[in-house]
């Protein structure tokens, strides 16, 4: 049987939330999409968010750099 692999996320604080460009937001669900295409979405997986612990499906991760998120379950703003 294979492990879950949860990424952490890190809290943005509110004066950085104000500067990102909310267009090339991930999105934190509460389950994987049921129809996506292989080979055509980014990187995807298991994300908790820092302020409420919620643990979902988050499409946009990137392996190379941190990429700005909000949780759908408290609306907090986070990086992974």
């Amino acid at each position: 049987m294979s492990e879950l692999t949860i990424k952490r996320g890190t809290k943005v604080d509110a004066a950085d939330a104000a500067s990102i460009d909310k267009s090339k937001l991930g999105i934190l669900l509460a389950k994987p999409p049921q129809n996506e295409t292989e080979g055509q979405a980014a990187y995807s997986g298991y994300t908790q968010c820092p302020w409420c612990g919620h643990v979902g499906w988050t499409v946009g991760l990137d392996t190379n750099y941190y990429v700005n998120i909000v949780c759908g379950a408290c609306g907090g703003y986070f990086r992974a």
